[in-house]
C-alpha cells in the first residue's frame, strides 16, 4: 500500500466514524507544498450535503487526527482545507520500504490487457504521424507490465485494404510481365519480392494520386483489393502471392524502424489475420438480424436512443465486395476474445479516429462478441507539429519520415556534443551518445505534452540540458551514477537512511515516496505526462540536494552512508522510469 492510500484510508475512517459518508479518494498531494505534504477538501462536500459550516467539520476531524503519531502537524487552512505534515520517521520508513522492495510496484488486481498500437500500413514508410502511437503505446504497455499486468502488444498492420490494391495495381502497370499477373501460371511463385522497399515507398503516393484523378484507376484498385481478399475471384492466386511478398518486405523494414525507436510488439498481426473469422462474424450478426443491405453494401446499425447526433452505420462489406477497416477491426475483436479472453483491449490511435471506434465498440457489444465486463478503451492522441503549428513536413512539403526526424535530432545533438566535448569523447562515443539523446529528446517531449492535444516540437527547447527535457534527465542520471562509482572506488559504503538534514533532503524524500502513486495514476489516466513531470521534479530536487551537500566529502560516516543510499535509490528510480518510457541511459555525457 502506498503512503497516499494509507493516509486516505486513515482519514476516511475518521470521517466515517464521526457519521460522515465520504468519497473514494479524499486525500491528495497538497496544492501548497510550502504549507503541507497532503490535504483533504472533503469537509466542503459534506458541508454542502448537510448544509453545515465546512470549517466546523474540518476542525472536528482535525482535532482527532492530531492525536495520531504519524503527523507532525494537522491544521485547518482557510474555510475548511485540512492539511497534513508527515513526520520524518514515516518518510524514512516509506523510503526504506521502497528501497528494500527493489522498487516493487506490482498491484494485487492483475489483468490481461491487449494493446493495439503502431498501426502502420505496409508498403509505406513510418512517418512522424506514427510516432505518438508508438511512443504512447509502448510506454503504456511497459507501465502496465511494471504494475504486474499481463500485457500483449499488437502492431495491427494495415495490410489488407485498398492501399495494397493501389500498390499492386501500380506494379502491374509498370511490370505487366511479372508472373503474378499471368492467370495461367501454375508453378510456385518466386520467394523474393519483385520490388524493393524503396520502390514500394515511391509507388504508393504515385498510385494514390492517380486514383484521386482517375475513377477507372480507382475502380481497378478496388477490384484488385477484393481479389486479394477473396479466393473465389479472378486473379486471386497471383495477387495474393504478390501481396505476401510485399508484406514480408515491408515487415522487415518496419521492424528496423521500430527497433531503432526501442519499440517492440508481442504480435505482428494485421487486418489480414482476422479474415478467416469474417464469415463466422457475419453468421453471428446474421443470426441476430443485425445486418442489412443498403445500396449494394452490407451494413450494421449502431445507433442508440440516447444519441444526440446521427451516428453512421458500420459498413461490413462495400458495393465492390471488399471488406474495410470497420469489418476487420470488429473481426479482430472477435478473434482476440476467442484466443486470449482479455479483461481489457486498448486502442492507441489518432484522436481523429474516435468515431470509427465508437462504431466498432458498439457493434461488438450489440453482437455480444465480447464479455459484458470486458473493457474496450479508445486512447486517442493529438498530432506532433512543426513551429508553424501544422503537422511536421519536409522542406519540400512532403510527409516527414520518422527516420528523417530521428536523424535530424541526432545530428543536432551530435553537433552540440562536439561543441562542448570537454571530456574528449571519441567519434564513436559521441555518435552513441547523440543517438540516445535523440531518442530521449523525442520520447520525453512527446510524453510531456498532454496526450489529447497537438503540440509543437521545438528542437532547441527539447534538447536543452537545463530544462524539462530528456537530455536533462539523462545528464542527471549520469551525474548520480558517477557519484556512486566514485563512492565505490573509495570503498564508501551505504547505510540506513537517517533523518533529513535539510529542507531540500526532506522534500526529496517526500517526492521519492510518491513514485508508486504516480505510476498508479499514470495507469488510470493513460498518461505518460505524469511520469515525465515526476521525473523532472525528482531530479530537480535531487540536484538541489546534491548542490547543497558534500555527499562524498562528508566526514560523518553514518550521514555519508545515508546520502549514498539515498542517491542510489534516486538512480534506480530514474532507470526504472526511463525504461517505462523506453529511454536508454547513457554511460557518459
Amino acid at each position: 500500500m502506498t503512503l497516499l492510500n494509507y493516509l486516505n484510508n486513515l482519514v476516511k475512517d475518521v470521517f466515517q466514524n464521526n457519521g460522515y459518508e465520504t468519497e473514494k479518494m479524499i486525500v491528495k498531494v497538497s496544492d501548497r507544498p510550502d504549507l503541507s505534504h497532503y490535504q483533504c477538501n472533503e469537509a466542503f462536500n459534506i458541508a454542502r450535503k448537510l448544509k453545515e459550516n465546512p470549517k466546523v467539520i474540518a476542525e472536528k476531524i482535525t482535532s482527532i487526527l492530531k492525536e495520531n503519531e504519524i503527523f507532525s502537524d494537522v491544521f485547518v487552512a482557510g474555510p475548511g482545507f485540512i492539511n497534513f505534515i508527515i513526520k520524518d520517521s514515516l518518510l524514512i520508513k516509506n523510503v526504506e520500504e521502497l528501497y528494500n522492495s527493489k522498487l516493487d510496484s506490482k498491484v494485487e488486481n492483475k489483468k490481461k490487457i491487449i494493446i493495439d498500437y503502431g498501426g502502420p500500413n505496409v508498403a509505406k514508410p513510418l512517418h512522424v504521424g506514427h510516432l505518438r502511437s508508438a511512443i504512447i503505446g509502448e510506454g503504456l504497455k511497459r507501465l502496465a507490465k511494471e504494475l504486474g499486468h499481463e500485457v500483449i502488444g499488437d502492431v495491427h498492420l494495415g495490410d489488407f485494404g485498398r492501399p495494397l490494391g493501389l500498390v499492386i495495381l501500380e506494379i502491374k502497370k509498370r511490370k505487366p510481365d511479372l508472373v503474378y499477373f499471368d492467370e495461367n501460371y501454375d508453378k510456385d511463385y518466386p520467394e523474393n519480392s519483385p520490388v524493393t522497399i524503396d520502390e514500394l515507398n515511391e509507388i504508393y503516393p504515385v498510385a494514390s494520386q492517380k486514383a484521386k484523378e482517375n475513377e477507372d484507376y480507382m475502380q481497378e484498385a478496388r477490384e484488385i483489393t477484393a481479389a486479394i481478399q477473396d479466393e473465389k475471384l479472378k486473379g486471386h492466386r497471383g495477387y495474393y502471392a504478390l501481396w505476401e511478398r510485399i508484406v514480408n518486405e515491408s515487415k522487415k523494414d518496419l521492424k528496423k524502424s521500430y527497433d531503432a525507436l526501442g519499440v517492440s510488439f508481442e504480435l505482428w498481426r494485421g487486418e489480414s489475420t482476422c479474415f478467416k473469422s469474417i464469415p463466422k462474424l457475419l453468421e453471428i450478426l446474421q443470426k441476430q438480424n443485425l445486418i442489412k443491405v443498403s445500396e449494394g453494401a452490407t451494413i450494421m446499425d449502431v445507433r442508440e436512443e440516447s444519441d444526440k447526433k446521427e451516428l453512421p452505420p458500420l459498413i461490413l462489406k462495400t458495393q465492390s465486395g471488399s471488406f474495410g477497416y470497420q469489418t476487420t477491426d470488429l473481426a479482430t475483436i472477435y478473434e482476440r476474445m476467442e484466443e486470449f479472453d482479455p479483461d481489457e483491449i486498448w486502442y492507441v490511435v489518432d484522436a481523429r479516429q474516435e468515431m470509427h471506434f465508437i462504431q466498432c465498440f458498439r457493434a461488438a457489444r450489440k453482437a455480444n462478441i465480447i464479455n459484458q465486463d470486458t473493457k474496450l478503451e479508445f486512447i486517442g492522441f493529438g498530432t506532433m507539429n512543426g513551429k508553424d503549428g501544422k503537422p511536421f513536413k519536409t522542406r519540400d512539403g512532403g510527409v516527414m519520415r520518422l527516420s528523417d526526424l530521428l536523424e535530424i535530432v541526432e545530428e543536432f545533438s551530435l553537433k552540440k556534443l562536439k561543441e562542448n566535448n570537454e571530456q574528449n569523447f571519441s567519434e564513436e562515443e559521441l555518435k552513441d551518445i547523440a543517438f540516445k539523446i535523440a531518442n530521449a529528446t523525442i520520447k520525453y517531449a512527446d510524453a510531456l505534452s498532454n496526450r489529447l492535444t497537438d503540440y509543437i516540437f521545438d528542437i532547441n527547447k527539447f534538447t536543452d540540458t537545463q530544462g524539462k527535457t530528456g537530455p536533462y534527465i539523462l545528464y542527471s542520471t549520469v551525474r548520480i551514477k558517477s557519484l556512486l562509482e566514485k563512492a565505490k572506488e573509495n570503498s564508501l559504503e551505504e547505510g540506513r537512511i537517517l533523518n533529513p538534514s535539510s529542507e531540500e533532503e526532506r522534500k526529496l524524500m517526500f517526492t521519492i515516496t510518491r513514485m508508486n502513486d504516480i505510476l498508479l495514476s499514470a495507469y488510470e489516466n493513460k498518461s505518460l505526462t505524469e511520469i515525465v513531470n515526476y521525473l523532472y521534479d525528482l531530479n530537480s530536487l535531487y540536484n538541489s540536494f546534491y548542490n547543497s551537500t558534500k555527499i562524498i566529502g562528508e566526514d560523518n560516516k553514518e550521514q555519508r552512508s545515508s546520502w549514498i543510499r539515498l542517491s542510489r535509490l534516486v538512480y534506480l528510480m530514474n532507470i526504472k522510469l526511463l525504461n517505462i518510457l523506453s529511454i536508454k541511459e547513457v554511460e557518459k555525457m
